[in-house]
């Protein structure tokens, strides 16, 4: 297994910061992926109700950005969750090309569902590590700086 050859700490992934962020990310994810697949949400899908929750109804546009997501993957992920319900898509108000995307009140019950078993999984996971503030302030400050000079 990769995990005990990476042990040594002497390979470049071994201190490759995008790459242990992303190994975080899916080793601490994993179990809630279990809570997704039973509920029948795709990964993508669970972003776009996660985001839409958070931040309201948005443009296909700017909830790709939100998402973290390619445009074609968070356009897939919206027409499997209007079939279900689970989001409306209706004309934008100033531009009737424009579609927005909103959460209906059985997506936003779902969402808070899942939300909740993502915090609780999450707190459970990071419980020996102490403060989950430890980890979650220098990632802000992180991406600040890094969106700030790009800009």
């Amino acid at each position: 297994m990769y995990s005990a050859r990476m042990a040594h700490g002497t390979g470049f992934l071994d201190d490759y910061l995008p790459y242990l962020l992303r190994r975080a990310d899916q080793t601490l994810s994993e179990a809630f992926y279990a809570v997704l697949i039973e509920s029948g949400v795709a990964r993508s899908e669970w972003r776009v109700l996660a985001v839409l929750e958070e931040l309201g109804p948005l443009s296909v546009l700017d909830l790709t950005d939100a998402a973290l997501s390619p445009q074609p993957t968070v356009t897939h992920a919206v027409r499997r969750l209007e079939a279900r319900g689970l989001v409306t898509r209706t004309a934008g108000a100033t531009d009737r090309r424009q579609r927005i995307v909103a959460v209906t009140e059985e997506g936003a019950a779902l969402t808070r569902r899942l939300i909740s078993a993502a915090r609780r999984l999450e707190t459970a996971a990071l419980a020996d590590l102490g403060g989950r503030e430890d980890l979650v302030e220098p990632l802000r400050r992180l991406i600040s700086s890094l969106e700030g000079a790009r800009a």
